[in-house]
């Protein structure tokens, strides 16, 4: 027997029962006869070997081998990915035709779980929770807190607005919480502690940012307040949120609604850190845009992503989860009250 009917006779023989086989027996198969260095490639080093008027024939023979085994691998293949399909979408399927015999009880989002336990812990600190307008003015969300006319944050790519009038005042959806800090300063003096926790947006979206996130913002203002008083504040925060392993460091930073500022990263453990916010001295400017004597009362300001620090809380690694509505996901927090 030729090496060509041999290969053709090997095949046929498996062929007829593979119909059957799990995906790695097929990936097998592939390698076998298709691979590079497969028996149906290695059929052509006999091409040499054969008279001129052979080798066409020869040649279309094993291209026809090639393609048999191809549409027959590739026929099966889809069909065993249909059948797992057909299985993983009647394994999740829900039956509403049933009465219901069974409740599963509800529990809460480890977003808001989070948020409680922060909230808690900041009025247990002696702040009080403040609101503020999701959608805003440019001067509330960039020009009050000292923001540049043309600083990149007040760019389209990265900021949603809302409203471009010409000869109005831009509207945007905010892109960070301190817009409330000026509200806050407006409406009532000093001295203060207060907490607000909203959402935000910015459009950006990666493993780790959100077009909308949660952040928990809080702003302190008396006579003699210093970066001290900050940091013993975020310390009380992510030990009481972690425990005492955990570890929290500063990194300089710029802001230009605090002066001096730093970025916030906490770490569990080793050297993976994910940083969860910024912070600083709210910048004079800021105070004066308020009506506020910057000579006379200094504060602090801090603000937090709220998912990044629940997915530090419970180790996610994808921020997405959070907003999906996967109830296989959510399902791991039955016991969050």
């Amino acid at each position: 027997m030729n090496p060509l009917d041999e290969v053709r006779s090997s095949w046929a023989s498996l062929a007829s029962e593979i119909h059957a086989a799990d995906e790695s027996i097929l990936v097998e198969l592939r390698s076998r006869f298709l691979g590079k260095k497969g028996e149906i490639p290695g059929l052509m080093r006999h091409l040499g070997s054969l008279p001129a008027d052979e080798k066409p024939v020869y040649g279309a023979a094993v291209q026809a081998l090639r393609q048999e085994v191809e549409s027959t691998l590739d026929r099966l293949q889809e069909q065993l990915r249909a059948t797992a399909l057909k299985a993983r979408l009647e394994g999740e399927r829900l039956d509403l035709s049933l009465a219901g015999d069974r409740s599963e009880p509800g529990t809460l989002h480890p977003l808001w779980a989070l948020r409680d336990e922060i909230l808690d812990l900041f009025v247990g600190m002696g702040f009080e929770i403040a609101d503020a307008p999701e959608i805003d003015t440019e001067w509330f969300n960039f020009s009050a807190l000292n923001v540049p006319d043309d600083h990149p944050a007040r760019d389209m790519q990265d900021t949603f607005f809302v409203q471009t009038e010409p000869g109005t005042e831009s509207v945007v959806l905010r892109t960070q919480t301190s817009n409330y800090q000026i509200h806050a300063m407006q409406d009532q003096k000093p001295p203060f502690r207060l907490l607000h926790c909203g959402q935000v947006y910015r459009v950006d979206a990666d493993a780790t940012h959100a077009p909308m996130f949660c952040q928990v913002e809080g702003l302190v203002l008396d006579k003699g307040i210093s970066f001290s008083h900050l940091k013993a504040t975020i310390y009380t925060m992510v030990r009481a949120l972690y425990g005492p392993e955990a570890v929290l460091r500063f990194r300089p930073s710029f802001f230009p609604f605090t002066e001096p500022s730093a970025e916030m990263d906490v770490s569990l453990g080793g050297d993976r850190w994910m940083e969860i916010g910024g912070c600083g001295m709210v910048h004079p400017n800021v105070l004066k845009n308020s009506g506020i004597d910057p000579e006379e009362f200094q504060g602090f300001a801090f603000g937090f992503g709220l998912d990044r620090m629940t997915m530090i809380r419970h180790g996610i690694k994808d921020i997405s989860l959070l907003t999906a509505g996967d109830m296989r996901f959510l399902r791991q927090f039955k016991g969050l009250a």
